[in-house]
């Protein structure tokens, strides 16, 4: 199953396989940080009753960063194992 478009999967490739790691595992923490900050904010907004109002703009950014970061590294990690492979 492919989670990329054609497109971006050839500008991908074109990405050595080493700095493809590297790439890859900072963005991975991106989406590690991202998804932590999602689960921060509903806790906050539980415990202490602030919900929607002021923090719907950075539930949506948050999700909409760690998302793209995810999908981001899955292709250069997918990227670094198969340059490494051959």
């Amino acid at each position: 199953m492919k989670i990329l478009p054609a497109s971006v999967e050839e500008q991908i490739n074109r990405v050595d396989p080493q700095r493809s790691l590297l790439i890859g595992i900072g963005l991975a923490l991106v989406a590690a940080w991202s998804f932590f900050r999602v689960i921060w904010m509903l806790y906050v907004s539980m415990a202490f009753g602030l919900f929607l109002g002021p923090l719907i703009f950075n539930f949506v950014l948050w999700g909409v960063i760690g998302s793209v970061a995810a999908v981001g590294a899955f292709g250069f990690l997918t990227r670094y194992r198969k340059g490494s492979s051959t």
